[in-house]
């Protein structure tokens, strides 16, 4: 079931710490890239009734039995959703790749299960998905996990993403000149775990006064800056009205880098003024981030807690 072995101890010591317990409950989540059957192997380890994992690019639905020895369930592989799965479903772990349109009803029983939200992109605040929306608006609730929550450290596992960013964009940071634009915990996980690392960082604390000298004045020095404005602000980062303004890049930086996580920047003056900015496509509104950049210890305790919401809501009608 899983191409990692080592995984299970992995996912037994977050299942551990959050003291996740799925028995009895009917579980549906999405399938993942690189370890395709990693959250239904949390549900079936959590101990979860039937699971069912989707799969959008199939057909025909598969089954994977129980592997003598390691595991002691079987996983449903559905490449749609069957009408008769829905009525008896607990827990949806949901993302994008489960749409929730049925062509055939028009209707699904959704106040029969609990929604916890797992974005793409982790984006828990500014969710991009439609399905999202649209039950939202129709007041049916979805549990999103708070990422100020200390005891499941996101910003943590965004900083982390940010540092392989820079080694994926052969940025050498221990011996570039690091600017941080943004705010809050996120800035401030960052930062201790560059610092730790002996890179050299300046910031820009977007959630305070700011003296725009002190940029101006470090600027033409600065290899890097990484915009990470999030929560997201209602501000531009970097542009013609941007905390940092396009034009003093190009005078005094006009070999800098950018790397953008969140936050609003102008990528078309960035062209015309030849600076370079990673990646080539940018979402100006929500994190530029994906969960398959963390590694397999982030993707399975961000599962395990998101799931864990889920069944504080069915037994005490409460997420904490």
């Amino acid at each position: 079931m899983l191409k990692n072995k080592k995984l299970k101890e992995l996912i037994s010591q977050y299942i551990s710490k959050y003291n996740l317990s799925l028995k009895d409950y009917n579980v549906l989540v999405p399938i993942m890239d690189n370890e395709p059957l990693l959250f239904g192997v949390i549900a079936g380890m959590a101990g979860a009734n039937n699971i069912y994992v989707f799969n959008p690019k199939i057909n025909i639905n598969e089954k994977h039995n129980a592997v003598p020895g390691e595991f002691a369930f079987n996983l449903n592989i559905i490449g749609s959703l069957p009408y008769e799965v829905l009525p008896n479903l607990n827990i949806l772990l949901k993302n994008t790749t489960i749409s929730l349109k049925d062509e055939k009803t028009n209707c699904l029983p959704l106040r029969n299960f609990v929604i916890s939200s797992l974005p793409l992109n982790l984006d828990f605040l500014g969710s991009q998905d439609p399905d999202i929306k649209t039950l939202k608006a129709k007041k049916i609730p979805v549990l999103n996990h708070n990422p100020e929550d200390q005891r499941l450290d996101l910003y943590q596992h965004l900083s982390h993403i940010v540092l392989k960013r820079c080694y994926k964009h052969g940025i050498d940071i221990f011996r570039s000149k690091i600017l941080l634009v943004g705010h809050g915990t996120f800035l401030n996980t960052t930062l201790s775990l560059l610092k730790s690392l002996g890179a050299m960082v300046y910031v820009c604390n977007t959630g305070l006064p700011f003296d725009q000298t002190y940029v101006l004045k470090h600027l033409k020095d600065i290899d890097v800056i990484i915009a990470m404005d999030y929560p997201k602000q209602e501000i531009q980062v970097i542009g013609s009205k941007g905390v940092i303004e396009i034009g003093d890049i190009v005078d005094l930086s006009p070999f800098v880098r950018i790397l953008h996580i969140s936050g609003e920047i102008e990528t078309g003056s960035l062209k015309l003024g030849g600076i370079r900015y990673y990646p080539d496509e940018i979402n100006q509104e929500s994190l530029n981030v994906s969960i398959n950049e963390l590694g397999e210890r982030g993707q399975v305790e961000i599962a395990v807690n998101c799931l864990k919401l889920a069944e504080n809501y069915l037994k005490i009608g409460s997420i904490i």
